[in-house]
């Protein structure tokens, strides 16, 4: 209904889009979306779609959505990684630039993102087969939330060093908690290497597994031409090192979340 509201309104006064965005489209939903952020997230917040043509058809998919067959899938999936928390968890479903060509091409349609116990998710449903990747992004972000919860809220953030070795784990056990639930959907970003390129790339990640550096982050876990990682290396990395830790060790995701990253890494093939 925001969605639709913003529409109009935008169609009418185009230099004023971004303006409406954040009236309908963030201002009545952010201060729920952030309510336990430490600090500002206001990056994370969805961003303005000025192409009117694609908002349209997409709110016209979306208005056939089904939210409580969806909420029910959620719940479902929030059963497999229980948590004592009983803070409840607001998951805010939002249109997505038709223009975000990596998302569209690669991602299905579908990327969300963890904002301190809650979840956003950005939906093109333009892409194909769009609606039944929801599920396995939000099992994505769920995990990151209740791994968060346990080491930020529970252990008060010992042992975390805030490396890029913690961060590509944490993703490496987020993408196999949703493949284990969704085994029939491959994700793009997780394709597996070839052991010549495997060895060559890790040689590249090894100097900076310990580097606290966001810049640094973002390039080896989304991928840097320029350095000739592949898009989403990290990501790649980080499920097959959890991977080789879990043949070894028989244990649920729910014990796995206690496991420090650096104990991971050693009991997998990638072990420095």
């Amino acid at each position: 209904m925001n969605a639709k509201e913003y529409l109009t309104n935008a169609k009418e006064n185009k230099d004023d889009a971004i303006k409406l965005w954040t009236k309908y489209m963030i201002e009545p939903f952010w201060n729920d979306i952030a309510l336990y952020a430490p600090f500002d997230q206001s990056f994370k917040q969805p961003t303005c779609i000025k192409e009117f043509e694609h908002l349209d058809n997409q709110l016209s998919i979306l208005s056939k959505f089904n939210i409580a067959e969806m909420k029910s899938i959620f719940t479902l999936v929030a059963n497999e990684l229980p948590s004592d928390d009983d803070t409840p968890m607001l998951v805010a479903l939002y249109p997505l630039c038709n223009s975000n060509k990596i998302v569209k091409e690669r991602q299905n349609g579908v990327v969300g993102t963890s904002v301190f116990g809650n979840i956003i998710i950005n939906i093109n449903p333009i892409a194909e087969g769009w609606k039944k990747w929801i599920p396995f992004v939000f099992a994505h972000e769920y995990h990151h939330n209740i791994w968060g919860y346990n080491w930020y809220v529970v252990r008060d953030g010992k042992d975390l060093d805030g490396s890029f070795l913690q961060h590509m784990i944490t993703e490496g056990q987020a993408d196999l908690f949703a493949m284990s639930l969704f085994p029939d959907l491959v994700p793009k970003w997780n394709k597996p290497l070839d052991s010549e390129k495997e060895k060559m790339l890790w040689e590249q990640i090894i100097p900076i597994l310990y580097s606290t550096d966001p810049t640094t982050h973002s390039k080896y876990m989304f991928g840097d031409l320029e350095k000739d990682l592949p898009w989403c290396i990290g990501y790649s990395f980080g499920r097959m090192i959890v991977e080789d830790f879990l043949k070894k060790q028989w244990i649920s995701f729910s014990e796995l979340i206690n496991v420090p990253a650096k104990q991971i890494l050693k009991m997998s093939r990638f072990a420095v």
